[in-house]
């Protein structure tokens, strides 16, 4: 089957290596977000799906917006199906309307609608995840399904770790959706029960409220690590926590290279940071340099 692709983050590019190697079908074509500043320079950066294409030597069209001349580009590759997975753009009903579209989507629909849903899912603390391909429509995640899969991930895993371990269903229930359309026998099953939304990640979720408990706290780093950061401040000075474990009570004794928070229920050991400016750092490491000012040394 002839594939056009469009996907821009990690998980869209780990989800198209994977395709790509599995073999079977060819990727016409691969559209993705328009190269952005990135790093401490702003130097325009290619997305994780573009560099995926590069090195397969695929197509590429980076369109501001999917429509008029972007669009008249895809249709011209004659693709028999659009596969968006994690884009980040509006796909629009002229797009719907030219060309079949699936939509891979990382969570057991109808649970976890939205830009969000691992990272949503691993804030409640759920440990099976899922991914779920579905033809597209213009409402939001509401298609009607092809095929599903459901994945365990480590209690710890951080949402960097958890698509890494998704990105594989996520190809092999596209393979398995992709095969059963070609040969007609595919089985579309609208979904049932009530949705749940999966917000897109704002400033006031990456803000840890201490008055919490603690595994939801550690559940709200993991989620937002390793790319947004939970933010807190210590000692009136503003840090990133990037990953955090929970004690019941707090050590016996002080310990100079440890940082543990009273929480709302429970204790949260800080166990990587950063410093605005800074780079990411264990926590021994931190306290021995950035962060001495929390141990007056």
């Amino acid at each position: 089957m002839r594939l056009a692709y469009a996907g821009t983050s990690s998980f869209g590019a780990m989800t198209l290596r994977e395709l790509l190697s599995q073999g079977g079908h060819d990727v016409v074509l691969v559209v993705t977000r328009p190269d952005r500043p990135r790093g401490r320079h702003g130097t325009p950066q290619p997305s994780p799906v573009k560099e995926v294409a590069l090195a397969a030597a695929l197509p590429i069209l980076q369109p501001e917006r999917l429509h008029d001349a972007a669009l008249r580009e895809l249709l011209e590759t004659r693709p028999d199906m659009f596969v968006v997975c994690a884009y980040g753009e509006i796909i629009g009903s002229e797009v719907l309307q030219a060309i079949p579209t699936l939509v891979v989507h990382p969570s057991a629909l109808p649970r976890w609608r939205g830009a969000a849903p691992v990272q949503r899912a691993l804030m409640a603390g759920e440990t099976t995840l899922g991914v779920a391909i579905l033809r597209m429509v213009e409402a939001v995640d509401a298609g009607p399904i092809g095929e599903s899969l459901e994945v365990r991930v480590p209690a710890d895993a951080d949402s960097g770790r958890a698509f890494e371990i998704l990105a594989p269903a996520a190809a092999a229930a596209l393979l398995q959706t992709l095969a059963a359309i070609d040969d007609g026998t595919v089985v579309w099953t609208e979904q049932t029960g009530t949705p749940s939304l999966a917000r897109k990640i704002t400033k006031d979720d990456r803000r840890i409220d201490w008055r919490r408990d603690a595994q939801q706290i550690v559940d709200q780093v993991r989620a937002l690590s390793p790319d947004v950061g939970a933010r807190t401040q210590l000692e009136g000075r503003d840090v990133m926590v990037w990953r955090a474990a929970t004690l019941e009570e707090p050590p016996d004794s002080a310990e100079g290279d440890r940082l543990v928070v009273p929480a709302g229920r429970g204790c949260v050991e800080i166990l990587e940071l950063q410093a605005p400016g800074g780079r990411r750092q264990s926590t021994a490491t931190f306290l021995r340099g950035a962060g001495r000012w929390l141990t007056g040394r």
